[in-house]
């Protein structure tokens, strides 16, 4: 470990450095070509990751919080046409959830989550399900949702079908019971932004689902209405051609990636477990590992001594959707407890650095420090 001076949370740079010449070669090919925009790596892309997700039709746009504001507009139109307003989802998760539901013209209602995973916890819905335009769940850090409990509560609580948007914004190459993330909602949504698993240099997102109705509008939206005679609005939302050509080559590679990431995950479990608190997996899940994700009471000592001690770490996420100051804007709270475990997350998680450029004794030297550092 001597002369260690510092562990990157995120490895991008690490993965552009082993790909340079591959992706290089493959944006040339695409600016040479003169076609920059809606060519035939875009649809090879969007077929090749439909194909992945087990789905009939994928529609790739500029980004998850687009995708999903487009997939709420959609399953409305579909579904509702406008009859209900409320879309359930978790009060922890990245801003973007709430901003995408108060974009697409809806009100929030926040389900509490599990204080350990994250995920919402479906006991904890505070509306009726008649009144839910939608449910989109969030399978937060590469975690999948309980779907048999989904499916129950959906079952049991509405005469009529409510639409299920499964963000999957961080669960690309995760598997319930066999069946992959993107496949597990009505509409599901990917991110491809810097962060995630199979990430773009810079931003992008995917809506998959097997309703060709959906399908027909997701792709009027995000191409200014046009495929519709300009019937619906839209918007200008798509990914460059440069883009992806050059996620097809990271997909060479995804595989790799996740069998990586995978080893990280469990070395950390091994060597920490009874020390830090670690999110169960459920046993129907294969966990994607976009995020490492540990408890500890004194987590913001935890996050500046591993800092002094050259590792990176992030708070994923600090401040619940229910007390953020946007979710002020449209209703107010009382203070029920209702929202606990959220609240209780926020308050001791801290993720580690899993990619799969880390280097085996990077890893060890994480484990290090935190046994050094925990009181």
């Amino acid at each position: 470990m001597i002369g260690m001076t510092k562990i990157p949370f995120f490895g991008v740079d690490r993965q552009y450095q082993n790909l340079r010449e591959e992706i290089l070669d493959a944006t040339d090919k695409v600016y040479a070509s003169g076609r920059v925009l809606d060519g035939t790596y875009t649809r090879q892309f969007e077929k090749t990751i439909a194909k992945m997700t087990e789905r009939k039709y994928a529609c790739s746009v500029g980004s998850c919080t687009q995708a999903l504001i487009f997939a709420l507009r959609a399953t409305d139109n579909e579904y509702f046409r406008g009859s209900r307003n409320k879309v359930l989802i978790p009060a922890q998760s990245f801003v973007a959830t709430i901003n995408t539901v108060l974009e697409a013209g809806f009100d929030p209602v926040f389900c509490d989550v599990d204080a350990q995973t994250g995920l919402m916890d479906l006991n904890t819905i505070p509306v009726p399900a008649d009144e839910l335009a939608a449910i989109m769940y969030v399978n937060l850090f590469g975690n999948i949702l309980n779907q048999e409990q989904l499916i129950t509560y959906m079952e049991m609580f509405s005469e009529e079908k409510i639409p299920v948007i499964e963000d999957a914004a961080q669960s690309f190459g995760a598997y319930y019971r066999g069946v992959p993330s993107g496949k597990l909602g009505d509409v599901s949504c990917l991110s491809f932004d810097p962060t995630k698993n199979l990430n773009n240099y810079g931003s992008g997102g995917m809506i998959l689902t097997d309703d060709p109705a959906i399908w027909e509008l997701v792709n009027d939206y995000h191409d200014n209405g046009k495929g519709n005679e300009h019937i619906q609005s839209g918007t200008n939302s798509k990914m460059s051609e440069a883009d992806c050509a050059q996620m097809l080559i990271k997909l060479k590679y995804f595989d790799q990636w996740q069998a990586r990431r995978k080893e990280i995950a469990e070395y950390y479990t091994e060597e920490l477990d009874g020390l830090v608190g670690i999110p169960p997996v459920d046993m129907n899940v294969e966990h994607a590992w976009s995020k490492f994700v540990i408890h500890h009471h004194s987590r913001s000592s935890l996050y500046t001594d591993l800092l002094n001690m050259g590792v990176e770490t992030r708070i994923n996420y600090e401040t619940p959707l229910h007390q953020q100051s946007v979710a002020f804007s449209f209703t107010t709270f009382d203070d029920t407890g209702i929202l606990e475990g959220a609240e209780n997350f926020s308050r001791t998680c801290l993720s580690l650095p899993i990619y799969p450029e880390l280097e085996d004794y990077e890893v060890e030297y994480v484990v290090d420090a935190i046994k050094q550092n925990i009181s």
